[in-house]
C-alpha cells in the first residue's frame, strides 16, 4: 500500500460515506483514508479500548414464567463485528429483537452512546436489520430495493440523482456492479444475501444487526460469504451484531463473541481464548471439538492446575477446577499426539478415521474414554495406537453440576 492509502494491486476503490476504500487481496482487511479511523485503530491495536457504542444493561425478557433473556449484560464496541453465539432456544435472537426494538425488555435497559433507548422506536433506532430469509421486495428491482429506506426516510430532501449514486455506491461495495436492474427472482442465494446487505448499509447504520444471514446458504457459497462479511466491515467501519449458531461463522468473523445458554452468557470473550481457554464444561463442549477426559485435580499453582489423568501428571490451564476435586481434563485434537503403543499416556484401538484433505482425524478408544487426535498420515480404524501429549497440554475443567 502506498502512502494515499490506495492498493498497488489495482483493485476498484469505493467511496463510501465520504471515505474511498480498497479491497486488497491479502485478507479483505480494510484501508480507509481516515486520519480519525486510523486513530482509533491505532489506539485499538496497541492495546487502548475502543469506545462503547451499545451497552447492554441487565436486560430481562419472559414470555410468562419462562425468561428468554435472563439479566444480560454486555458492552459492543464501536466498529467491532460481535458475535451471539449459541444453541436453539438460548436466547441470542430474542436479544437482537429487543436491541432492534422489535421486543420490548421486561426489565433492564438498552444505552446507546450513554443515552437510553429503551423506550425509543425501531424505526428510531440508528440500526437496520438483515434477515435470515433476506426480505427483498419481490415486485421492486435490486436497485429500488437498495433504495427503499432512503426514499422512505428522506422523502423531499434527496435529489434523485444523488440516490442513484448512493445506491451504485452500494452495489459497488457488495460487488454487484451492473445488477441493479435485476429482479430478486433472477439471484442467487448470495446475490440475494448481498442486496439486503447493500440495503441496510445505504442507510448509514450505526449498528447493523444480522440474523442468521447464512443460514440458508449452501457451505461453499457461506464460505465466500464469510470473505465478503469481513469485506464490508472494513470498509464501512460499521458495527456488526451476528447471530449464528455455527461457532465456526463465529470464530472466524468476530473480535468477540458472547457464548450464550439459557438466556444467559455462558462466556464473553475473544475467539482465540472461547476455544483456548472455555470458562466451563458447556463452553468446551460447544466450541470446537476435543476430549474430555475424567481427572484428580491435586493442586493449584497460580492460573495452572496439576492435573492426574490415566496415572499421568500434567499441569494444564485452569478453568474452574478446584484443588482436590474430580473433573475433566479437556485435550484439544491438536494437542494430542500418536505414538506407538509402548510410548502413549493411553493405549487403544482406532475407532474411526476421517480422511480431511490436509489431515487426518483419529478417534482412539481408551480405557476411560475416547481420545480425539490429528495425524498425518493415514490410520486405519481397528489398529492399535498410543496417545500422549506434553505436560502443558489441556484446561482443567469441574464436571456440570460440580
Amino acid at each position: 500500500m502506498d502512502s494515499a492509502g490506495a492498493f498497488r494491486s489495482g483493485h476498484e476503490k469505493v467511496v463510501w460515506g465520504g471515505k474511498r476504500v480498497g479491497f486488497g487481496p491479502e485478507s479483505g482487511v480494510r484501508m480507509i483514508q481516515s486520519d480519525k479511523y486510523d486513530h482509533e485503530m491505532a489506539e485499538h491495536e496497541s492495546g487502548g479500548v475502543l469506545k462503547s457504542l451499545v451497552e447492554i444493561k441487565g436486560l430481562t425478557k419472559q414470555f410468562g414464567y419462562v425468561s428468554a433473556i435472563d439479566n444480560v449484560s454486555l458492552d459492543i464496541p464501536e466498529g467491532a463485528f460481535f458475535s451471539l453465539l449459541g444453541p436453539s432456544g438460548c436466547g441470542k435472537t430474542t436479544l437482537l429483537r429487543i436491541i432492534a426494538g422489535l421486543e420490548r425488555p421486561t426489565s433492564g435497559d438498552i444505552v446507546l452512546d450513554g443515552k437510553s433507548i429503551r423506550g425509543t422506536a425501531p424505526e428510531r433506532r440508528p440500526f437496520n436489520l438483515v434477515f435470515q430469509t433476506y426480505a427483498l421486495f419481490p415486485h421492486l428491482t435490486v436497485a429500488d430495493n437498495i433504495a427503499f429506506g432512503p426514499r422512505v426516510q428522506r422523502s423531499g430532501r434527496r435529489k434523485r440523482s444523488a440516490l442513484v449514486e448512493e445506491v451504485n455506491e452500494a452495489l459497488r461495495l457488495v460487488e454487484l456492479d451492473g445488477l441493479g436492474d435485476r429482479m430478486p427472482s433472477e439471484l442467487s442465494g448470495g446475490q440475494a444475501q448481498r442486496v439486503a446487505l447493500a440495503r441496510a448499509l445505504i442507510n448509514r447504520p450505526r449498528l447493523l444487526l444480522l440474523d442468521e444471514p447464512m443460514a440458508a446458504l449452501d457451505r461453499h457459497v457461506r464460505l465466500m460469504m464469510r470473505e465478503q462479511l469481513l469485506r464490508i466491515h472494513a470498509a464501512t467501519g460499521t458495527t456488526f451484531l451476528l447471530v449464528t449458531h455455527d461457532q465456526e461463522e463465529a470464530l472466524s468473523m468476530s473480535d468477540s463473541i458472547a457464548l450464550m445458554r439459557d438466556g444467559c452468557v455462558e462466556q464473553l470473550a475473544d475467539p482465540h481464548t472461547l476455544y483456548q481457554q472455555p470458562s466451563s464444561l458447556f463452553a468446551a463442549q460447544f466450541i470446537g471439538t476435543g476430549s474430555l477426559l475424567p481427572a484428580l485435580f491435586k493442586e493449584r499453582r497460580g492460573e495452572k492446575v496439576v492435573v492426574e489423568v490415566a496415572g499421568s501428571v500434567i499441569s494444564a490451564r485452569c478453568a474452574d477446577a478446584v484443588a482436590g476435586t474430580h473433573g475433566r481434563l479437556l485435550l484439544r485434537p491438536e494437542e494430542v499426539s500418536l505414538v506407538p503403543p509402548a510410548q502413549g499416556v493411553l493405549v487403544g484401538p482406532v475407532r474411526t478415521s476421517t480422511f480431511l484433505g490436509h489431515r487426518t482425524e483419529v478417534v482412539v478408544g481408551t480405557e476411560i474414554g475416547d481420545v480425539r487426535a490429528l495425524s498425518e498420515k493415514v490410520v486405519k480404524p481397528g489398529e492399535c495406537v498410543g496417545v500422549s501429549w506434553n505436560e502443558t497440554a489441556g484446561v482443567a475443567l469441574k464436571d456440570a453440576g460440580a
